[in-house]
């Protein structure tokens, strides 16, 4: 005597609650792809995509004409959003005759 394995006896509960049919506005047997089209899909969009990236990292530097090279020096003196000129020509705490200047920055401590 066989008896009916779990699996067996699963199968129309599952298929009751599964559908299995093919889904309205699918086709039954659909067509082949083209490896040609696969393969630039799958490998093409990321491509395009990394180039697109590295360029878009990559041309603002060379507009301006820094040095991108592995080797390059470190950049010096650089304060990120300060303003343009050199650090040397900022004027510092005390630096005016009538005394310090207000818009010098810095915490002063007072209330």
């Amino acid at each position: 005597m066989v008896h009916p394995k779990p699996a067996d006896r699963l199968g129309p509960v599952i298929s009751a609650l599964i559908p299995w049919d093919v889904p309205v506005g699918w086709s039954p047997d659909p067509e082949d792809v083209d490896k040609v089209q696969a393969v630039l899909l799958l490998g093409g969009v990321p491509l395009l995509l990394f180039v697109g990236i590295t360029l878009a990292v990559y041309v603002p530097s060379l507009v301006r004409g820094e040095r991108i090279a592995p080797g390059a020096p470190a950049v010096e003196n650089q304060w990120l959003g300060g303003p343009r000129t050199p650090a040397g020509e900022l004027s510092g705490p005390g630096s005016t005759a009538d005394g310090p200047d207000p818009d010098s920055g810095g915490a002063s401590g007072r209330w």
